[in-house]
């Protein structure tokens, strides 16, 4: 009887088998041995929805927590700074070095009488994430390592906050490393705040699709059960993390003893609605009719930004500002000199049913 469904299409959720971004996991654990200051300690990593980046951190936390060191999660969704003074350092704290319990002298409770506590009085000062940090460095014989996801999100202030208290710290010898995930067009314009300028100098990766022998060894390094034929899969999955844990996932639920190509294409139409229900649908959010417009042309096929631009009735040079915000939402990229192509697997398919998510009655 075979186990458990092993494929995991869920955003965040770190896959049974890891393969792809090596040459990032190899340069943060150089970073980590080569003591304060290290460039690869300092990462900033960009991508589409479902390239990959949550479940990258989750490698690069393991690689440190093997290492020894202490790992600080926050997400850009929430006030990053004050959630890291406030909740998550105190609880490491507390973690590693309990605070010591109080002398009870009495206290007075109805019906039992009175019980009295000795309390210092003194004035704590005001908690900052550098007077933090520091505390928490001071209880180790390590490092810290503070990883934010979702930064596209973050609140610029806070985000500053961050990026200064990191610098002071790495002025003053600390092992500390940061690592930052988000969506590629939200972190280009956070790191062109005047407060995050020390961030630009940090290692900077985009995520692309993985290669097909990667997803091919995932798939079938994932499943329990053999495939009769890997490649229908890899060239559906199109070298997209989470369409390969989706397809793994269709396609095992629905096999016998063996994972055939019956099965494979069987559940192809529904991982590419799955697809635009849950990347697709909110990588288009709030993007502006103008930038919808040229996106249909280019799921009719165009590829010729002069071709595109005749489609909407202007000429190229007036289309240049879209073209330049639909490649910093990183929903196309540059295709040759002159021409774009589409950045999300059947994102043309979702344009041309109408962008819309199949409704159920």
């Amino acid at each position: 009887m075979r186990g458990m469904n092993p494929f995991r299409p869920t955003f965040g959720a770190s896959p049974h088998l890891w393969a792809g971004r090596q040459q990032i996991l190899t340069d943060f654990a150089t970073g980590l041995a080569g003591g304060p200051g290290d460039p690869h300690r300092s990462l900033v990593i960009g991508g589409a929805r479902g390239i990959g980046k949550t479940v990258l951190l989750t490698e690069l936390e393991d690689i440190a927590i093997s290492n020894g060191w202490v790992v600080l999660r926050a997400t850009g969704r929430e006030d990053t700074v004050d959630t890291l003074v406030n909740s998550t350092i105190p609880a490491k704290l507390n973690e590693l070095d309990p605070p010591a319990k109080r002398t009870v002298t009495g206290v007075s409770i109805a019906g039992v009488g009175r019980i009295d506590s000795d309390v210092a009085d003194h004035t704590e000062p005001v908690p900052t994430l550098g007077l933090r940090l520091r505390e928490l460095l001071a209880l180790l014989e390590t490092g810290v390592m503070i990883t934010v996801d979702e930064v596209q999100d973050a609140d610029p202030e806070s985000l500053s906050r961050l990026a200064v208290t990191y610098q002071d710290l790495i002025r003053d010898e600390a092992n500390v490393s940061l690592v930052m995930a988000g969506l590629t067009h939200g972190i280009g314009k956070l790191l062109d705040l005047p407060g995050t300028t020390f961030l630009r100098r940090a290692r900077r990766y985009e995520l692309g699709p993985l290669q097909d022998e990667d997803v091919a060894r995932i798939l079938t390094g994932t499943s329990d059960k053999p495939f009769d034929d890997v490649a229908p899969a890899v060239e559906i999955a199109q070298g997209y993390p989470y369409l390969v844990q989706l397809l793994g996932y269709l396609a095992y639920a629905r096999s016998g003893e063996r994972i055939g190509a019956a099965d494979i294409a069987a559940v192809r139409d529904e991982c590419v609605e799955t697809m635009g229900a849950q990347v697709h649908h909110p990588s288009l959010k709030d993007v502006p009719a103008a930038q919808l417009a040229y996106l249909h042309a280019m799921a009719d096929g165009l590829t010729s930004t002069s071709d595109i631009a005749e489609r909407l009735g202007k000429t190229p040079n007036a289309t240049t500002d879209t073209r330049s915000k639909l490649l910093d939402r990183g929903l196309i990229d540059v295709a040759g000199w002159g021409h774009v192509q589409l950045a999300l697997p059947y994102l043309a398919e979702f344009l041309r049913g109408g962008g819309r998510i199949n409704r159920i009655s």
